[in-house]
């Protein structure tokens, strides 16, 4: 009876691998994509399956339980070219509009926000449009301020001053950036000399909003004597026709230069002392991250400044620029400064 035993046994055991090889194969044939081999080489998440199932055999689900999971289709992403755009802002009943630049992924949750300095335009940030767009999930956006490059310029009543910069980009930031409610992007404020001040400013307004701020050649604090130093040689060695070709090559309305020597043209709050303007509480309550870029022989953002505000802000991130005056030029150690301060 023992022959006869071990027989039967061989044969149920037989039988019982075969009904597992073709549950398996029918499970497989299921998973196979239409026009697929089945001889193709599965990938590592496909090995690891069939050996779970082989090592379960009695686990297996039947054939007509199987879940097919269809692999989501992925998102191309498009990083556009830099390409002019307009804002319309409402002041006074009438309309003026204010240029800007945006190039990369439009759908991008990391976004930088470039503001010149006060003689330049948004073309100054071609070389970082440029450069950013090899990035996925990057968007870069720079402005034109009132009265330079394709921005309108103000009519004969109006007066460029800081707060009016200010109230442009707010708009701007709330327009074009923040928009969409239900979306939070990771926002950089990247702001040379004047457009760093009001990056400072700007965290008064937006403060956790705004991810981090980079200030390109502009510390806390501005010594007076470089203020009298920069608006001597614009009043006393720039004459009328001088004004008039700066303007031209510039892009900017002679009025532009003209105003900032007023005194209402720095309208923003600020302490001031024997040394200078300072805008330490600009920062106050601001808890994002901040860093500076400056240059070796700048006489704006000189190394005493560099020191003063390590010790305002321990956490800042700094980068010195070798060779370099006022403001720093984008090379790519500045350009890769940048990304590593955004984490892209």
């Amino acid at each position: 009876m023992a022959p006869i035993f071990i027989d039967r046994y061989s044969r149920m055991k037989s039988n019982f691998i075969d009904l597992l090889l073709r549950i398996k194969a029918a499970v497989l044939g299921q998973h196979q994509s239409p026009g697929v081999s089945s001889q193709e080489t599965p990938t590592s998440s496909e090995s690891d399956r069939d050996v779970a199932n082989l090592r379960s055999p009695l686990m297996l689900p039947p054939p007509d339980a199987v879940i097919i999971k269809t692999p989501l289709a992925l998102k191309e992403v498009v990083s556009a070219p830099p390409e002019t755009h307009y804002l319309e802002i409402q002041d006074d009943g009438k309309t003026r509009k204010i240029a800007y630049t945006i190039s990369g992924d439009m759908d991008a949750q990391n976004v930088l926000l470039c503001l010149p300095g006060l003689l330049e335009t948004k073309n100054t940030f071609l070389v970082i449009h440029h450069y950013f767009m090899k990035f996925s999930n990057c968007k870069v956006i720079s402005i034109d301020f009132s009265g330079r490059g394709e921005s309108d310029h103000l009519d004969d009543a109006g007066i460029y001053k800081m707060s009016l910069y200010l109230a442009d980009i707010s708009q701007l930031i709330r327009s074009i950036i923040l928009a969409n409610d239900l979306v939070r992007p990771k926002l950089t404020i990247l702001g040379t000399s004047m457009g760093g001040v009001l990056a400072m400013y700007l965290t008064q307004i937006f403060g956790k909003k705004i991810d981090e701020i980079i200030l390109n050649d502009i510390a806390l604090t501005v010594n007076w004597t470089s203020l009298y130093a920069l608006y001597k040689s614009m009043k006393n060695e720039l004459g009328f026709r001088e004004v008039r070709q700066l303007a031209k090559d510039l892009k900017v309305d002679e009025r532009a230069i003209s105003d900032v020597q007023l005194p209402g043209h720095f309208d923003l709050s600020y302490r001031a002392d024997v040394w200078g303007m300072n805008f330490h509480e600009a920062l106050e309550d601001y808890k994002g991250r901040v860093g500076l870029i400056y240059g070796e022989k700048s006489k704006i953002c000189t190394q005493q400044r560099v020191q003063e505000a390590k010790k305002v802000i321990p956490r800042l991130h700094t980068l010195e620029v070798s060779g370099s005056g006022h403001p720093v030029p984008f090379t790519p150690p500045v350009c890769e400064f940048i990304e590593a301060e955004m984490g892209v």
